[in-house]
């Protein structure tokens, strides 16, 4: 029988990845967007869907590793 990763794991596991990246001090200072999230980690061979940066950054708030910033 098939098996796949259950989405909680998925999520957690490439949140873990995320979060990593984003911490290490070049992006300490830099405000996120999904977009923006997107292509940097396309450009390290990290491939997400919009919709995959949007959960992302939603378990990012969630944890409390990042915050909402003015406009």
């Amino acid at each position: 029988m098939p098996w796949k990763v259950t989405p909680a794991k998925w999520l957690q596991v490439e949140t873990d990845r995320v979060q990593e990246i984003i911490l290490v001090p070049r992006f300490w200072r830099r405000a996120w967007t999904a977009q923006s999230l997107k292509a940097a980690l396309g450009e390290i061979g990290l491939d997400y869907s919009l919709t995959d940066c949007q959960e992302i950054n939603a378990e990012l708030h969630k944890r409390g590793v990042v915050a909402d910033v003015g406009p």
